[in-house]
């Protein structure tokens, strides 16, 4: 074997291990991005498959059974898993907003965790609060506590 033959079979083999670290590289997934509910991330290096937090609530004012003045009464809630933005635009995980209901009547939407509900009358009343994502949409299964209040 000449010297020629031997460069050649050096440089082919060379060659072979090039192409193929270059295929290896290329095969290879990127790592998965994983973002806070909220955040903004390019949809190219998100990871669509990572889980993101059911929210909960929990009506904290008024207590269930509680009783209270006739008139402005305040509601509020606990909430995990969620970031209250304005309504509006496609759909974003994590990021939505609650909606107060008293006795089925009209819904009082609120991007707090906070709310006051005017000219409440005497009597038992029945108070939802239903968490929605942010483009209106109730969430499948509907995120919501309620509780029963005086008012007197």
């Amino acid at each position: 074997m000449n010297r020629n033959s031997r460069m050649i079979r050096i440089a082919a083999a060379g060659g072979l291990l090039l192409a193929l670290g270059l295929l290896a590289a290329c095969a290879a997934e990127p790592p998965a991005t994983k973002a806070e509910p909220g955040a903004v991330v390019d949809p190219g290096t998100a990871d669509p498959t990572a889980p993101v937090e059911t929210p909960t609530v929990r009506i904290t004012i008024p207590a269930g059974g509680a009783k209270v003045p006739a008139g402005t009464v305040t509601v509020a809630v606990e909430t995990t898993g969620l970031e209250f933005v304005m309504p509006g635009g496609t759909n974003v995980a994590g990021q939505g907003h609650v909606h107060f209901s008293l006795d089925g009547g009209p819904i009082v939407m609120s991007v707090e965790k906070e709310a006051e509900l005017k000219d409440v009358a005497p009597g038992t009343h029945t108070l939802v609060a239903e968490l929605v994502q942010n483009d209106t949409e109730s969430f499948s299964p509907p995120i919501e506590q309620e509780i029963e209040f005086v008012v007197e």
